[in-house]
């Protein structure tokens, strides 16, 4: 009808969906470069730089250790065994009982009429080697120690013969003696010397040890 406006519909302007994605970033970059230099935009800006920053969204992968914290661990029990506790006795020590060698008795003075150091030195020779004939005081024709008891002569056989002479030259000065006859030979503590023949057996001292002793010496000697 004449008169009348026809309603025109305006043209819808659509975007597509990359441009308009372009647009929207550009947007904020002009808003920038206009508003640059404006203290109210740069006031905006700080504020906007101290917000918290966005949270992470890679999530840490949760613990695998079944290990309780160590505040509540409790420790393994000690195997080491405690040191035994000193001992605090003060009880004394029982005293030790020391054995008391049985006394000896000392050699008898008296032996075939000889002088006491003589008979001592001839009872011990007698018990030591069990001599039963033993002579003392005698006379005799040549010089000789037996007329003045200063003399012994152990009847014995060669064996025994041989250990007592060992023994008496071996404890010479200890029992006073001067030299001793064995077997036909002289030793008056150097050494053993062959004396000459006087024709038998005992005259040559083969069955007896004769023993000549000093005329005073003291001996320590028990039987």
């Amino acid at each position: 009808m004449a008169g009348r406006h026809r309603k025109t519909n305006a043209p819808k302007w659509k975007l597509p969906a990359g441009i308009a994605a372009a647009v929207a970033t550009a947007l904020p970059a002009s808003m920038w470069l206009t508003t640059a230099g404006s203290p109210d935009v740069e006031a905006a800006s700080a504020a906007l730089s101290l917000q918290t920053p966005p949270i992470s969204s890679v999530t840490p992968p949760p613990s695998t250790s079944s290990t309780p914290p160590s505040s509540t661990t409790t420790p393994p029990p000690s195997t080491t065994a405690a040191p035994p506790k000193p001992t605090t006795s003060t009880k004394a020590p029982a005293p030790v009982k020391k054995t008391v060698p049985a006394a000896t008795a000392s050699c008898s003075t008296s032996l075939s009429g000889t002088k006491p150091h003589v008979a001592q030195v001839g009872n011990h020779i007698k018990a030591k080697f069990g001599v039963k004939n033993i002579g003392g005081v005698a006379g005799r024709a040549n010089a000789s120690d037996h007329p003045s008891g200063l003399a012994l002569d152990f009847m014995v056989d060669t064996a025994t013969g041989n250990a007592i002479a060992d023994y008496i030259l071996a404890n010479q000065k200890d029992f006073g003696v001067t030299y001793v006859i064995w077997r036909q030979r002289y030793n008056d503590g150097s050494g053993w010397d062959t004396m000459e023949d006087r024709g038998g057996a005992t005259a040559n001292h083969m069955d007896h040890v004769h023993v000549s002793f000093s005329k005073s010496a003291k001996v320590n000697v028990s039987c």
